[in-house]
């Protein structure tokens, strides 16, 4: 005949270290506090390293302008602009033939002659795709 006994709870059992002393509304508090703490990082994660950098008054890709370029520049230089109008700065980006952005204050006389020149056309924005039709 096969005997079976029951398993006892040893002493070592009881009084180990791991075992959780803690009340439930303060551990609900804890978890609480670092689920918060996990959201938060999540959140401000991508906005410190993967947000746009928004240029100064001469830049490669501006969006948005910071100041704008004081001095007045040779017409003969600028390849294109574009409007930069519903940012914090409102701006005129005018495109040199090397391919940089120079931000412009769209109230100055010369930038206003500058836009009027028919030689200086219009660009798209640099943030809208650009399609490219394929003749058969």
């Amino acid at each position: 005949m096969l005997r079976v006994q029951r398993a006892v709870k040893s002493e070592w059992m009881t009084s180990l270290p791991w075992k959780l002393k803690c009340p439930p509304e303060r551990m609900r508090f804890s978890v609480t506090a670092f689920l918060l703490l996990i959201f938060i990082l999540i959140l401000t994660t991508p906005a410190l390293h993967g947000q746009s950098k928004i240029p100064e008054s001469v830049n490669n890709s501006p969006t948005c302008c910071l100041r704008h370029h004081e001095k007045v520049f040779p017409k003969k230089l600028v390849a294109g602009y574009r409007k930069a109008l519903n940012c914090y700065l409102p701006a005129i980006i005018f495109v040199t033939k090397k391919n940089r952005d120079i931000c412009s204050n769209p109230q100055d006389k010369w930038v206003q002659e500058y836009i009027k020149d028919p030689k200086i056309p219009l660009l798209p924005p640099r943030n809208m795709a650009r399609v490219k039709s394929i003749r058969p």
